[in-house]
């Protein structure tokens, strides 16, 4: 994974803190997400969004706020097994939009989400 991660950080993610995200899938389900690659997308998806709410939340960034990430879906192991799992590289924090910079478009600040000591409940 590191070597699909580093030029998506260093190429791809604009220059601010990542954190890279791994979501592993219970036993019971990695067959029926190996044969469904819709559903293993929707897995994903639902891991994106739940970071994006709390990052937005912890950075006390209004509802216009959104957030970088990529994720891939990992089909194997190191000794060739199948445990389905996803990673997602996630920029640690969020992109708001400035109201007041008429004269710049598209001027957005990054707020940090998880540098202040905030953490993610279950």
């Amino acid at each position: 994974m590191a070597e699909t991660a580093a030029p998506l950080v260093d190429h791809v993610l604009p220059p601010l803190p990542v954190r890279q995200w791994v979501l592993p899938v219970p036993k019971r389900l990695r067959w029926y997400l190996e044969r469904a690659p819709q559903a293993l997308s929707a897995v994903r998806h639902s891991l994106l969004r739940v970071v994006e709410a709390h990052l937005r939340q912890a950075s006390g960034a209004s509802s216009h706020a959104h957030f970088g990430a990529v994720g891939v879906s990992h089909r194997f192991g190191a000794s060739c097994n199948c445990p389905v799992h996803c990673h997602c590289c996630v920029i640690d924090g969020v992109l708001e939009p400035v109201e007041d910079a008429a004269d710049v478009p598209e001027a957005v600040h990054f707020r940090p989400g998880w540098g202040q000591g905030a953490r993610l409940n279950s």
